[in-house]
């Protein structure tokens, strides 16, 4: 296997095993993960360009998803903040 498919197969790789923490929740893992993609990333465009197109499309896509469950989850992380303080303000009017 040459470099290039090398590269393309670590790319892919990288980029659905952060895909994969962020459906799994583990925002500790994806944030490991993403600890020095974006230089990867760039380096690899910088060196190949074109040849990489369809893994950027591919990436892309992943990232899209990325971003849909980080979405999600600051959506639900809302409610229950909005939630909690709801009760701490409940709490707090019974004790007074």
């Amino acid at each position: 296997m040459n470099t290039l498919e090398m590269t393309k197969l670590q790319l892919l790789s990288h980029s659905k095993n952060m895909l994969d923490a962020a459906q799994q929740s583990d925002w500790s893992r994806l944030s490991a993960l993403e600890s020095g993609w974006l230089e990867r990333l760039q380096s690899s465009v910088s060196q190949y360009g074109d040849e990489l197109r369809q893994v950027g499309l591919e990436i892309l896509k992943d990232n899209q998803k990325i971003q849909a469950c980080v979405e999600s989850k600051q959506k639900t992380l809302s409610k229950e903040l909005g939630q909690n303080t709801k009760n701490i303000s409940s709490i707090k009017s019974y004790l007074e």
